[in-house]
């Protein structure tokens, strides 16, 4: 047997899967095939140890069902711990994992957000992982995010002799139904019967598996999770405790850019690369030097802000001022909570939509009070002025030494011309009037967020060539790297990772050898720790740095696989 994983969108994945010259992509339904139930044509079979044929994928069968006659002789794919079975004795030795007590990970939600963790954690977590009894259609783009690559059809056959009809968003009576929402060929032949409802469901499932694949190729998989749990409360409360208890497994294989999203649900405030943007401002943000005077203001629906014309109408007020090179504009909004003006690009800043009806509901307020509440009291403004729309009252409830220049309204000539007056009779000037300084520590803010604090050396003595967003970092006359509006991260040169290299950070550790093009994970011998899928790495042996690229794969995935792209390379040595 032989898996490779060719696209992933957080623990969700797109494999190749040889068996015996057959092969298959995931996530794919390994069909139950006996005289009763026969699985589909070319399909991915899953059969006991004592019927088993060349190409399936092997099940052991019970303790009570084994016989002599040669089946010990016979080696599985897969070895569950399925009812006792004498072949689950080391199920980590197994080509393909299975959850333990599948019953009771049905039962209790915590116990099944804890499999998750410990199948998606340590050595096995390249091998692919089989889900048995819990694939409903309906289910399947959850349990595909969770990280599972196979699902039997027990929950199918189940379903049709129960007389279940499955749809991608639930189950329904069969006997009830007087027009069937469906036109497959089962559906649509006329007939009725068992065996036309077992093809339908085979049906259902293989379909919704199709748009599966499809939004994990598109990562886009998190929305149609959060779109199919609504249905099922199972549904609803894993994903909640994957997202509450288990944040840092899925912020591990949650790349740093990644494509737009709709966050249309409470759901939607506690995705990963959500959380991770909140925990990287508390862990890693400073507001550039010089900065003196916090503006709060509200978010727009363009993306990035500053295109949009209310923000454009905002800075023209505080460029009027003439307080610009000392006012730090920080941007209010729900999921994300602030984002400072200098990250608007980087992801998910300009990445999101959300729905605006004008009403904050709690669990909004409570995050704006908080983070509002972290800025002012880490950031040590001289004047903070709220100037908001639907965020103020529970903004300004938290705050105690401010100005309101909005009374509710932003966009007023009123509120605009207020904002200006109020920032030029501050009586708070700049410590320098070079507005080359103002644009030089918001580069370094942006390079610090993305690569801690080393990532604040990369603008030491550093210039910057072009016009915003798209700026070159130059020291002297060698670049280091370059901001872009599309990426909204710093792309790094060979001389810029050699600053990143130097702390041993955000690097990929390699045989003695100099990579001609992508790099691939079998020269790897090692990763740093904080490497996230779409982080710019540097490609290093005993600290000499041979080339730089972006990260394909998570750290501990390009230390274990013997093949996969690892590092798509930029430059070379």
């Amino acid at each position: 047997m032989r898996f490779e994983i060719v696209e992933r969108d957080g623990l969700a994945r797109i494999g190749r899967l040889e068996l015996d010259g057959s092969k298959f992509t995931t996530p794919s339904i390994a069909f139950v095939d006996t005289e009763r139930f026969a699985s589909p044509e070319n399909s991915l079979k899953l059969t006991s140890l004592d019927r088993g044929k060349t190409g399936d994928l092997l099940m052991a069968p019970s303790a009570f069902s084994a016989e002599d006659g040669g089946v010990a002789k016979l080696t599985p794919h897969l070895t569950p711990d399925h009812r006792g079975s004498p072949y689950a004795d080391d199920p980590e030795e197994a080509d393909i994992l299975t959850p333990k007590g599948t019953s009771a990970l049905l039962l209790d939600s915590r116990k099944f957000a804890d499999a998750v963790e410990s199948m998606k954690t340590g050595g096995n977590i390249l091998k692919p992982l089989l889900c048995s009894v819990m694939g409903l259609p309906h289910r399947l783009a959850f349990l595909s995010y969770s990280g599972f690559d196979l699902f039997d059809s027990l929950p199918l056959i189940m379903a049709s002799e129960n007389g279940g009809y499955l749809t991608s968003t639930g189950v329904l009576p069969y006997d009830r139904l007087k027009d069937l929402p469906c036109s497959c060929p089962a559906c649509s032949s006329g007939k009725t019967g068992k065996d036309q409802l077992l093809k339908h469901n085979y049906t259902t499932a293989e379909i919704e598996l199709r748009m599966v694949r499809h939004a994990i190729s598109e990562g886009k998989l998190r929305e149609l999770v959060e779109n199919r749990v609504r249905t099922d409360p199972w549904l609803v409360q894993n994903l909640r405790l994957l997202d509450i208890e288990h944040q840092e497994l899925q912020e591990r294989h949650a790349p740093v850019k990644g494509a737009p999203f709709h966050a249309g649900s409470k759901e939607s405030l506690n995705r990963p690369e959500i959380l991770r943007w909140r925990k990287r401002l508390e862990k890693r943000y400073a507001r550039p030097a010089g900065t003196r005077i916090l503006v709060l203001i509200p978010c727009s629906a363009r993306k990035p802000y500053s295109f949009s014309k209310s923000h454009m109408r905002f800075r023209q007020a505080i460029q009027q001022s003439g307080k610009a090179e000392i006012v730090h504009e920080v941007i209010v909004t729900s999921p994300i909570g602030l984002v400072p003006r200098e990250l608007e690009l980087f992801y998910p800043a300009q990445d999101y939509d959300i729905p605006v009806t004008g009403h904050w509901d709690r669990d909004e307020k409570v995050l704006a009070q908080e983070m509002v509440s972290w800025l002012v009291s880490t950031q040590n403004y001289d004047l903070v002025i709220s100037h908001l729309g639907d965020e103020r009252e529970p903004v300004n409830s938290i705050l105690e030494d401010f100005v309101d220049t909005s009374s509710g309204n932003p966009g007023s000539p009123d509120s605009l011309e207020r904002l200006e007056k109020t920032l030029r009779e501050s009586g708070i000037e700049a410590t320098s009037s070079r507005e080359k300084s103002r644009f030089t520590e918001d580069l370094r803010s942006i390079c610090r967020f993305q690569f801690g604090d080393i990532g604040s050396k990369l603008c030491d003595d550093a210039s910057l060539w072009g016009r915003w967003p798209n700026i070159k970092l130059m020291r002297g006359n060698t670049q280091l790297g370059m901001l872009t509006g599309e990426r909204g991260m710093v792309s790094l040169t060979l001389e810029g990772a050699k600053v990143i290299a130097s702390d041993g950070e955000y690097s990929v550790e390699i045989e003695d050898f100099s990579p001609k093009g992508n790099l691939f994970a079998v020269g790897v011998e090692g990763a740093s720790d904080e490497i996230r899928i779409g982080d710019d790495v540097a490609v290093v042996h005993k600290g000499d740095v041979r080339a730089v690229g972006v990260a394909i794969m998570t750290p501990e995935e390009m230390t274990l696989a013997e093949r996969g792209e690892a590092v798509h390379v930029r430059h070379t040595r």
